[in-house]
């Protein structure tokens, strides 16, 4: 059921609203016309872009003291483990964990450009909705190239996710179901982007990877729009069953998911052993408040489309995902 909400500039199709039933009640959605979405963001894209190459400085000194991360967000922090290392090996624990952070996005890249493809595959080519996926698309091949060059800037190597998840998303694709695709999307996007708010205003950490961050941010908040505006579509047409599912499927995707973002070299190189501190890390209160934290924006935005409807916010609060 839906109904339209006058607008007052006669070159915009009007907004509309749109009624979800949850077991908590109905949920009433806004939702905006493709079209003049996308238009927008493209206005913002336009003035809001930037080229890695140039707007970077590469060439700046690391400083050996200053930390690549904010401690807070460092897996192990306020545990024993973390107590129990000098202020250089927490610096180097910092250091890896943004580079790890910094593989597992652009393996979750990868996976958007290549469904964005198969999403805009479907909607006519000369609309301005085809037009800003493709600049997205445009976008992420920057930001996976900037965050390469951040993670060889740094003496390091990427690398790839575990061999099941690896394997498992080459089948992204293969069956188009654009409502699991933009959540996943959302997923990964609002966590990163949290973790960065808080990187890119603090001078304490290494300038290369606030400028980096900067601009992430900066051009990733087009991106969760986009995603967020086609979610509510999508929800709004889907039958209630349909809607939990894919919240269900979603919710056990990121679970699964989020426990490769630190990779376990990253203990390794300082000193730890990596099956210990990924326990200390999964166990400990501070990390599980922190990555609900990281996801509040996420899940509650879920939850006003449905998403946390059923067995789906079973599984993020077990994960501790959920505030």
């Amino acid at each position: 059921m839906t109904a339209p909400v006058p607008s007052s500039d006669h070159r915009r199709p009007a907004t509309r609203t749109a009624e979800i039933r949850c077991r908590d009640g109905n949920h009433t959605l806004e939702l905006t016309d493709r079209e003049v979405v996308a238009e927008r963001l493209l206005r913002s894209s336009r003035r809001h872009s930037f080229d890695p190459d140039t707007d970077v400085g590469w060439d700046a000194a690391q400083d050996p003291d200053r930390f690549y991360l904010p401690p807070r967000l460092v897996s192990i922090y306020e545990t024993p483990l973390w107590d129990g290392l000098s202020h250089r090996r927490r610096v180097e624990l910092s250091k890896r964990e943004m580079c790890s952070i910094a593989s597992f996005g652009i393996w979750s890249e990868m996976l958007l450009m290549k469904a964005l493809l198969t999403h805009v595959y479907r909607h006519r080519y000369d609309s301005d909705h085809v037009g800003y996926a493709l600049t997205e698309i445009a976008d992420e091949c920057r930001h996976s190239r900037m965050f390469g060059r951040m993670v060889r800037t740094c003496g390091l190597r990427t690398h790839r996710p575990r061999a099941l998840e690896y394997q498992a998303a080459k089948l992204t694709g293969m069956v188009y179901d654009p409502m699991p695709m933009f959540g996943g999307t959302l997923a990964v996007e609002e966590f990163t982007d949290a973790f960065q708010r808080l990187t890119f205003p603090d001078e304490t950490i290494q300038p290369m990877i606030r400028q980096v961050t900067r601009i992430h941010v900066i051009e990733e908040a087009r991106h969760i729009r986009y995603a967020r505006e086609e979610l509510k579509r999508l929800v709004a047409e889907a039958p209630p069953m349909r809607r939990r599912m894919a919240g269900y499927a979603l919710a056990r995707m990121t679970r699964m998911t989020v426990a490769q973002v630190v990779h376990p070299s990253c203990y390794t190189a300082v000193g730890l052993d990596p099956g210990l501190a990924r326990r200390v890390a999964a166990r400990s209160p501070h990390r599980r408040a922190t990555m609900a934290w990281a996801f509040r924006k996420c899940t509650g935005f879920f939850d006003e489309i449905g998403f946390l409807d059923g067995r789906a916010r079973d599984v993020w609060a077990r994960a501790g995902l959920l505030e």
